[in-house]
C-alpha cells in the first residue's frame, strides 16, 4: 500500500497542496506559486483522489482544512524541512570537497576592514573559494541554520545570544555619534549619552539590526528614551539622510574611515561595542570552515 502511495504521490501536489493551506485562498497559493488557479486545483483534487479522503472544503473566499488536511498539513511541514535539510547538507558537502565557503555578511563589513582581511586569507590559501552574500544578521542566523552559508558577519549586537552558534570577534570598535556638520553639537570635543536626551536619531530598522537597541537601552540606563525620528534599511541612506537632516545617529567608529558628504563624528564617552564578529555553527565545522575561522 505505502508504494502505490509513493509512486503516485508527488512533491508537487504536496507542495501545492501545503501553498493553499498556508494561505488559507485558491488564488493567492497560485499567485506565490507563479500559476493558474486551474492546475493548482487539479493537483490538489488529483491528491486527495489517490488518498481517497477530502483535504479542503472549499468555499466562495477561501478554503478549510478537514481533520485529514490538518493532519497532512503538520506532515508536509515535517516532510519539506526534511528534505530542505537534506539537499543543504548536500550543498554542504559540495562545498567542503572543493574548499568553498559561503560567508554571509551585513553591508558594512568592508568598512570594518574585512576586505583586507579577505586578500590576505586568499592570499595565504589560494585553493579557497568565498562567496559573499550580503544578509542581515536574522537572515545570517536562519541560513546558518539550514547550512546555506558557513560563517556570518555581523555587528556585535547581533551576535549575542546566538546559541547554538558561536560567535567570534575579529574588530575592535565602538559606536560614535554621526550628525549633519551644521549639528549644534558637531563642537563637541565628547559627548555622553546623557547629552543627547534631547536629540531626535535615525537608526537601522530593528528587524535587521540589534544595534539601535542597544544604543537606545543605553540611554535608558542614562534616564531617557530615544525619540526616533526614522529608520532605514541601509546603512548608506541612513548617512545620507543624517547628512541633511538635525538627526543624529549611532554607527560604528570605522564608519569614520568612509568619506561621507557633510557628516561630522563625535566620539562618546561611554564604551558602546560595535565591533564585527564572525558566526558560525561549532557542531558541524569542515577543515575548510575551520581554517578560516581561525584565521581572523
Amino acid at each position: 500500500m505505502s508504494d502505490f502511495f509513493s509512486e503516485r504521490v508527488t512533491l508537487k501536489m504536496l507542495r501545492y497542496f501545503y501553498e493553499v493551506a498556508q494561505s488559507g485562498h485558491f488564488n493567492q497559493a497560485a499567485k506565490n506559486l507563479n500559476i493558474t488557479p486551474s492546475p493548482l486545483s487539479a493537483q490538489i483534487k488529483e491528491l486527495e483522489s489517490i488518498l481517497g479522503v477530502t483535504l479542503l472544503e472549499r468555499t466562495s473566499r477561501s478554503v478549510v482544512l478537514t481533520s485529514p488536511g490538518e493532519i497532512l498539513h503538520g506532515e508536509c511541514e515535517q516532510l519539506f524541512r526534511s528534505v530542505d535539510r537534506s539537499l543543504y547538507r548536500v550543498q554542504k558537502a559540495s562545498r567542503d570537497l572543493t574548499n568553498t565557503l559561503k560567508v554571509g555578511m551585513v553591508s558594512s563589513a568592508f568598512w570594518a576592514g574585512f576586505g583586507r582581511m579577505l586578500k590576505e586569507f586568499n592570499h595565504l590559501y589560494p585553493d579557497f573559494s568565498v562567496e559573499l552574500l550580503e544578509l542581515s544578521p536574522e537572515q545570517q542566523k536562519q541560513q546558518l541554520l539550514e547550512k546555506k552559508i558557513d560563517v556570518g558577519l555581523s555587528r556585535f549586537a547581533d551576535a549575542l545570544n546566538v546559541y547554538p552558534l558561536i560567535s567570534k570577534r575579529i574588530t575592535d570598535e565602538n559606536f560614535v555619534i554621526a550628525m549633519s556638520d551644521e549639528h549644534p553639537l558637531r563642537a563637541k570635543k565628547k559627548l555622553s549619552l546623557a547629552d543627547l536626551k534631547d536629540e531626535e536619531f535615525s537608526f537601522l530598522v530593528q528587524r535587521n539590526s540589534a544595534s539601535a537597541a542597544l544604543v537606545m537601552d543605553a540611554c535608558m540606563h542614562q534616564g531617557f528614551t530615544p525619540l526616533i525620528k526614522n529608520e532605514f534599511v541601509e546603512p548608506t541612506t541612513l548617512m545620507a539622510y543624517v547628512s541633511t537632516s538635525m538627526t543624529i545617529t549611532a554607527v560604528p567608529s570605522s564608519f569614520t574611515q568612509h568619506t561621507w558628504d557633510h557628516i561630522h563624528f563625535v566620539n562618546l564617552k561611554e564604551n558602546l561595542p560595535a565591533g564585527l564578529c564572525m558566526i558560525y555553527d561549532p557542531r558541524d565545522m569542515s577543515p575548510t570552515v575551520k581554517t578560516f575561522t581561525g584565521q581572523f
